[in-house]
């Protein structure tokens, strides 16, 4: 059975993924999901700042009960997976949004979107910002009704499909990654050679990397 996600709106934060951080800490129990319309200073990947963008989705949630994770997934893909979620919905509203590896969200050669997931305590606190108008960045190519995005993505994700099922998919779209790279700490990784295994991983030259972490020489 659905249950609703409790849904906090906020005209403006420092950032969603530390102010979640501040209301779990104050006992606020997930699920709980956190809207800002501004951020002073929301947080990306590799700890950079994601930039306030004319009109732009921006929310952070704890990954607990009732939503829940596909029992086969590996934990490392997890950003993958909730990306990949996130991509195949509004891609079936219409958007030509791409993933590219391995959180990024993409509308051709133009980042509109990324996720950010960190496991804090017991719980995954799961950040997601999205274009919806800029004027120096990518932006969604379709129009969002933000209320039905979060309702609907919540709802898929309390029955969440396997990974099995999201991987075997996902792997069909990789080769749009061919002409990127990705950061791993300060190094560059060409995503050109780059094989896409099934926990997540890539094999790029012989060479074992998982998201954000590297394995062998």
């Amino acid at each position: 059975m659905y249950k609703t996600m409790r849904i906090e709106c906020e005209e403006t934060l420092d950032s969603t993924q530390e102010e979640l951080r501040r209301r779990l800490i104050k006992d606020m129990k997930a699920p709980l999901c956190i809207v800002a319309k501004h951020q002073t200073n929301g947080r990306g990947s590799r700890g950079n700042v994601w930039e306030n963008e004319i009109e732009a989705l921006m929310f952070s949630f704890a990954y607990n009960k009732p939503l829940c994770l596909p029992d086969d997934i590996p934990p490392q893909s997890i950003a993958i997976f909730l990306g990949f979620v996130i991509k195949e919905y509004l891609a079936m509203s219409g958007s030509k949004i791409w993933l590219k590896y391995p959180n990024d969200l993409y509308i051709a050669k133009q980042k509109v979107g990324g996720i950010l997931v960190e496991k804090w305590r017991d719980v995954l606190l799961c950040g997601v910002g999205i274009n919806l108008i800029s004027t120096k960045f990518g932006a969604l190519d379709i129009v969002l009704d933000k209320s039905v995005f979060l309702k609907d993505i919540f709802k898929v994700l309390q029955n969440p499909p396997s990974w099995k099922q999201t991987f075997r998919k996902y792997k069909l779209e990789f080769h749009k990654n061919s002409s990127f790279s990705f950061h791993l700490g300060t190094e560059c990784i060409s995503l050109e050679n780059a094989l896409l295994l099934e926990d997540g991983g890539l094999d790029v030259d012989g060479r074992i990397i998982y998201n954000l972490r590297s394995y062998g020489a």
